[in-house]
């Protein structure tokens, strides 16, 4: 392992982890789609990830190998920083449902799916918290 959890993760890692090139993961920080939040690279420096970052970039990866746009991604993701605080969940008990089209995110309540891109039809699933426990387990690899 590069360094502790407590200290973050580099690119190194998370790349082996994730499973996207460094470019792909510099793209996204450039951007500011999942940017590093422990620290940013700096010239000199190495940019250091968070644990809920690289739940973040798997979720993406996955969503991404589904079919899903980036930009549609990038519109649920802001979505779901809009309204987190309607949806009263941590990130690892959500689920994104997916046709390859259209991105609902599921909550602990039945009753509740919301459609973050407007649209309808139900297809499969993305369990974000079995992408963490994936994630943990790349880690400890």
């Amino acid at each position: 392992m590069n360094l502790s959890a407590m200290e973050g993760y580099r690119a190194g890692l998370v790349l082996r982890v994730v499973g996207i090139s460094y470019n792909q993961l510099r793209y996204w920080a450039k951007i500011g789609f999942i940017k590093p939040s422990i620290k940013s690279a700096q010239k000199g420096s190495r940019r250091l990830y968070s644990f809920g970052d690289l739940i973040r970039l798997n979720t993406a990866k996955s969503l991404l190998d589904s079919g899903i746009s980036l930009q549609k991604i990038r519109k649920s993701v802001d979505y779901l920083k809009k309204h987190e605080p309607e949806i009263k969940e941590p990130l690892s008990e959500l689920k994104f449902l997916t046709n390859g089209k259209s991105i609902f995110t599921l909550t602990r309540d039945p009753k509740k799916v919301i459609d973050v891109l407007n649209r309808s039809q139900l297809v499969w699933s993305v369990a974000i918290g079995k992408i963490s426990q994936l994630t943990k387990d790349k880690i400890q690899e």
